[in-house]
């Protein structure tokens, strides 16, 4: 790390970068939370409801990667302002619609503003973090993500009773918009992205990376468990496959649950509007300090593959059970479970593994591609989740294979440890993942 980046500087930058999370994802429970309101609204379908529910995600996917290249050309900083400006304006353009498709575009509009996020806060937590302080710093950021869940559910639910109805929420959003651009531009450095990996050596003294060594093409193919195109890749590229893989599976259950529970709850389960939107708001309550003990702990640890192995089996467990759960209690302590378990809170373990081995010279490119598997499950999950009401009449499918996702993606994890970890016949390992 830096010499000149003291404590004081990266823990009030990861607070800072910790509220465009909350930002982020209040916009998406919002939406979730006014979901019956807006379908009222407008009398539409709940495939409808879903399509709009993914229509922000389909921006946010595509632009992944565009955004990824030109935060590693122009800088990390630049394109966060530039992104929640563009956010700011997409809110607002959904208050002023006056049908769903006017909305639904409004919401492709916000998804492009908040495309860039995910690789730039990377990028700038990797040069302001102390090696070893990493993970609960990229924790702590992840607490703003679940504060942010919280906040939506309860915003886009308890605002509508204002005179703009279910739009009000997103004015008040816009707005905060609008002033975190202000702030990141005041309070966030642009790292100096060509110098990020000598922050590795907290002494000061200069780095000297080795260079990386050539491999026989069979090389790079053989031992991984891996078979077909993927055994292909390189040892790198492999990993982020598998790791990708974990990222989808895990968010798309994430996603599903922040995105219909509030409807499930009031239109399925027969709970009162007030109460459909509280009961999810334990899952990302108790995830924001779930995130940063697991995240402290895999910084204790030589190893934190440990998190994954218990995270996933149980947060898998607590998603399959939501339907047989019979009374609001043991709903609460399923979601009380997830919350513990579930994606927010072993976000940082799989990110910070995925940033320590990412390319020096294709950081942001390296984890925007990372992210763009979770912003396809983004997109997937609502739409496929409501078709699929539609279809069957019931979401008891959804939650099943949701649960079932997290096993399959423990699979993937270890696939992902052996593409990289194997020791390396010209005397190294491909890359130090801790």
């Amino acid at each position: 790390m830096n010499k000149q980046t003291s404590e004081r500087s990266w823990v009030s930058g990861a607070i800072i970068l910790s509220f465009g999370w909350f930002l982020l994802y209040a916009t998406r429970t919002t939406l979730s939370s006014a979901l019956k309101d807006i379908g009222e609204f407008w009398a539409l379908s709940e495939g409808f409801l879903g399509f709009i529910a993914s229509s922000f995600f389909f921006s946010y996917a595509l632009l992944q990667i565009p955004t990824g290249i030109l935060a590693d050309k122009y800088g990390a900083r630049k394109m966060i302002v530039i992104g929640f400006a563009t956010k700011a304006v997409g809110l607002l353009l959904g208050v002023l619609s006056t049908n769903p498709y006017q909305f639904l575009l409004s919401r492709v509009l916000t998804g492009a503003g908040q495309a860039h996020y995910f690789a730039c806060q990377q990028a700038i937590l990797y040069f302001i973090l102390p090696p070893d302080k990493r993970a609960r710093g990229i924790a702590m950021t992840s607490a703003g993500a679940g504060l942010g869940s919280a906040s939506g559910f309860l915003l886009g639910k308890f605002l509508a009773s204002s005179t703009l109805g279910w739009k009000m929420p997103f004015v008040v959003l816009a707005m905060f918009a609008g002033a975190y651009s202000v702030i990141v531009l005041r309070g966030v450095p642009e790292p100096p992205f060509g110098a990020a990996r000598s922050s590795e050596k907290p002494s000061g003294k200069p780095s000297n990376p080795k260079p990386e060594v050539q491999r026989p093409h069979a090389q790079s193919a053989h031992g991984s468990g891996a078979a077909g195109p993927v055994s292909k890749l390189g040892p790198r590229w492999r990993f982020l496959f598998f790791m990708a893989a974990c990222h989808f599976l895990t968010m798309y259950s994430f996603n599903m649950m922040l995105t219909w529970l509030p409807y499930y709850f009031e239109t399925v389960r027969g709970f009162e509007g007030g109460l459909a939107a509280v009961i999810p708001v334990v899952m990302p309550l108790v995830m924001a300090p779930a995130a940063i003990v697991w995240g402290i702990a895999a910084d204790k640890h030589k190893s934190r593959d440990f998190v994954l192995w218990i995270c996933l089996p149980i947060a898998g467990i607590a998603v399959a059970i939501i339907p047989a759960m019979g009374s609001p209690v043991l709903l609460v302590l399923s979601l009380m479970v997830y919350g513990m378990t579930g994606k927010l809170a072993f976000d940082p373990v799989l990110t910070a593994t995925v940033s320590e081995n990412a390319p020096r010279h294709a950081h942001g490119l390296f984890l925007a591609s990372f992210n763009l598997a979770a912003s396809l499950a983004m997109v997937v999950a609502p739409s496929a989740t409501g078709f699929m009401a539609q279809k069957f009449g019931d979401f008891t499918i959804s939650f099943v294979m949701a649960g079932a996702f997290h096993l399959v993606a423990l699979l993937a994890f270890v696939q992902a440890k052996r593409s990289i970890a194997k020791p390396d016949p010209y005397g190294e390992q491909v890359a130090g993942i801790s």
